[in-house]
């Protein structure tokens, strides 16, 4: 009873495995990328002394921070069994912010303090992925869709009592572009670059907002169940011609 309870479970798993691998999912990735954020504010106080004694416009005044620099890391799956569109779900490490040169003291006179805000998020992306057929090769596609991110570490140096004080959870767009290289077999190799803005503010209070932007170029390998760029098998289970 045992062994044909394992032979009864090994044959599912197979089964299972080659509907997923010919008729749903059609490649698994991963990828690592370089990232480039910034943070917006909007300080929406009266900016005359008169309505706003206690300057509070100036904590923060409204600007667009300098960029910083950061990396990603993740893995993918593509999915759909069309030639055409695909699904891609990933889960990566992503880590986004902002250099400032903090404004501390407007009453009295214009002492700056530079700093570093770090967010380093866990995020579930989706993206709805479009291939662009031309003549040559490699192949580019665009993409669009949604990323959940979840704030595992928030470091603030600059404007703590609003960036230290963002939202665990976001949402935000993503728009992407990228081209796929055969290199041998079901190995595929990929550039991307990603648009990346957020939906609502990361911080919104009273009349203080502020939105994260990031740019994020990737590089990675595709492993595709079928040899070829963007190949999907579309009738896996036609019988197949082996000569005589």
């Amino acid at each position: 009873m045992k062994k044909q309870l394992v032979l009864f479970f090994t044959f599912l798993l197979i089964g299972i495995s080659d509907q997923a691998q010919y008729r749903f999912l059609q490649g698994i990735g991963i990828f690592v990328g370089e990232t480039s954020s910034r943070n917006k504010y909007v300080n929406g106080y009266p900016q005359d002394y008169q309505h706003d004694p206690l300057f509070l416009h100036t904590m923060p005044p409204s600007h667009n921070s300098a960029e910083l620099q950061g990396f990603s890391v993740g893995i993918m799956l593509e999915m759909l069994r069309s030639a055409n569109w695909r699904w891609v779900s990933e889960i990566d490490f992503c880590n986004k912010g902002a250099v400032e040169n903090e404004l501390l003291q407007p009453a009295l006179a214009n002492i700056r303090r530079p700093g570093v805000n770090h967010y380093a998020n866990l995020q579930w992306n989706n993206y709805i992925k479009r291939w662009i057929y031309w003549k040559k090769k490699p192949r580019p596609y665009i993409m669009g869709g949604v990323r959940l991110e979840y704030n595992l570490i928030t470091s603030a140096g600059a404007y703590s009592y609003v960036s230290g004080a963002v939202r665990k959870i976001q949402v935000s767009f993503d728009l992407g572009a990228g081209m796929e290289f055969h290199i041998k077999g079901p190995w595929n190799f990929f550039v991307e670059e990603h648009f990346n803005p957020d939906v609502i503010p990361i911080y919104a209070q009273d009349k203080v907002a502020m939105w994260n932007r990031t740019w994020e170029t990737r590089i990675g390998i595709m492993y595709r169940f079928k040899s070829g760029i963007g190949a999907v098998d579309l009738d896996c289970h036609a019988p197949r011609y082996h000569g005589r």
